[in-house]
């Protein structure tokens, strides 16, 4: 195997390995990493701690960085001398892509998605600072936060698993004349979000040298796509199995689920009512032919839905083909409107029902208390043992930051609330919990909190 040269890999040190590749080590330094271990304890959709066996952030991008690879083995099946040449311009690699999808979700905050808007509101409230989200969260964990050497930070990742893992490869619009705010849906080579902030802005322009600006690169487009294909498919099993998604009756809610679905996607540039509903009818009758009650462990139940399930798969992996432009990968729009109809039932039965919507309340509230009283803890007394002694290390570690440093302009306030946002997101769930119950004097366990360390 060949040696990543320096603009291969982020930094200079370079071990010597004949036996992996630098994107094979990229994978193995992602799977040995503390933080992938910790998405274990965030969620998907509901609390990792659940009853039910649901899908965690783990679980999750475990099958997006398994389709990936599949993604490339599809397209490498039976190619043309022509589609050979383009993988190779377009730099397709199954290692890299399957990387991504590991990384993906690794800087998701505790409760997922839901906890987003809160830190994103906390941290716009601090002069400078752009806010959160969790792509760009991600990217900052293994390029800064993420320790395997103490002469560098980060993962030290190759420019192509980086670049890969950037589904939406810009900053935050500074204004609301947004070039990329409204791209058709259906165009897999933008993405709406932003993926970077300032403190890392070197890493980015690193990673995405020689790229076109806002325009996701090949192997980012497969990772997205898994990532669409692998939620679509894994939470419809997770709540069939719970009892809360009537896969062998959907009919007699059809129309419901259809307008339930306009409304939601109707701000998606270029958005077909019809195909939608074309991909509705036929994803209603696989199920429908194939789950005959309401019961899953039955005999009957389990193998329709592993036959419609992968059925599902074999027709998404092979919706994905090579272009002459870059990006170099298509998706078949029909088959992205059979995922927005998959995606579609978990919303309608799921996402949008008031048991789920009352427990998200209730997060809400745990992430904001808890940013505010670690904001002020720190606040007061920054190298204060009482204080978590991550916490501590972490902020410690942006003062020596040059590139954050000089990237805020308010520093003191910015380094307060970006340290607590850091170390929110490399605490699970339940550490976030018993974290927020003995800050607020409502715990009655033991000096050995689930966040000590």
């Amino acid at each position: 195997m060949t040696k990543p040269s320096r603009r291969a890999r982020r930094h200079v040190h370079i071990e010597n390995d004949p036996f992996r590749s630098p994107y094979q080590r990229d994978r193995d330094r992602v799977l040995y990493s503390s933080a992938f271990r910790r998405l274990s304890g965030v969620a998907q959709v509901a609390a990792v701690n659940e009853q039910r066996v649901l899908h965690n952030r783990l679980t999750h991008s475990l099958k997006v960085a398994q389709l990936g690879r599949r993604l490339v083995q599809q397209l490498k099946h039976g190619e043309s001398a022509e589609g050979r040449e383009l993988r190779k311009i377009a730099g397709i690699k199954a290692d890299v892509v399957e990387t991504a999808g590991l990384v993906h979700d690794i800087g998701h905050p505790p409760f997922g998605h839901i906890a987003e808007p809160v830190l994103d509101a906390c941290l716009r409230r601090v002069d400078g600072v752009e806010g959160f989200e969790g792509n760009a969260q991600s990217f900052r964990i293994v390029t800064k936060l993420a320790r395997r050497r103490t002469e560098h930070p980060g993962l030290d990742l190759t420019r192509a698993t980086l670049d890969a893992m950037l589904k939406y490869p810009r900053p935050r619009p500074k204004s609301a004349d947004d070039p990329f705010a409204t791209p058709p849906w259906t165009d897999r080579g933008f993405g709406r979000k932003w993926g970077t902030y300032t403190s890392e802005l070197k890493d980015f322009r690193w990673a995405r040298k020689g790229a076109p600006a806002g325009l996701r690169s090949a192997n980012a487009v497969l990772m997205d796509w898994a990532d669409d294909i692998t939620y679509a498919t894994h939470d419809i099993e997770d709540y069939f199995r719970a009892g809360l998604i009537p896969l062998h009756d959907l009919s007699r809610d059809r129309a419901r689920i259809a307008k339930h679905a306009h409304r939601r996607l109707s701000g998606m540039a270029d958005f077909d009512p019809d195909d939608f509903d074309k991909e509705l009818k036929k994803i209603i009758a696989r199920f429908s032919g194939g789950i005959t009650s309401s019961c899953w462990d039955t005999r009957q139940n389990r193998s329709a839905m592993n036959a419609i399930t992968t059925a599902n798969l074999t027709e998404c992996v092979g919706a994905v083909s090579l272009k002459a432009e870059p990006p170099y990968v298509s998706v078949d729009p029909r088959c992205q409107y059979l995922v927005e109809a998959l995606k579609e039932l978990t919303w309608f039965y799921v996402i949008d029902r008031p048991s789920l919507a009352v427990m998200q309340k209730g997060q809400k509230h745990i992430v904001q208390c808890l940013y505010d009283r670690l904001r002020d803890c720190l606040a007061g007394s920054p190298k204060s043992p009482r204080l978590p002694i991550q916490l501590r290390s972490i902020y410690r570690g942006l003062g020596h930051d040059a590139d954050f440093m000089s990237g805020y302009p308010r520093s003191s306030e910015a380094r307060e609330a970006k340290a607590v946002v850091d170390y929110m997101c490399v605490l699970t769930e339940a550490q976030a919990i018993d974290l927020d119950e003995r800050l607020g004097g409502r715990s009655h366990g033991s000096m050995f909190g689930a966040w000590f360390s």
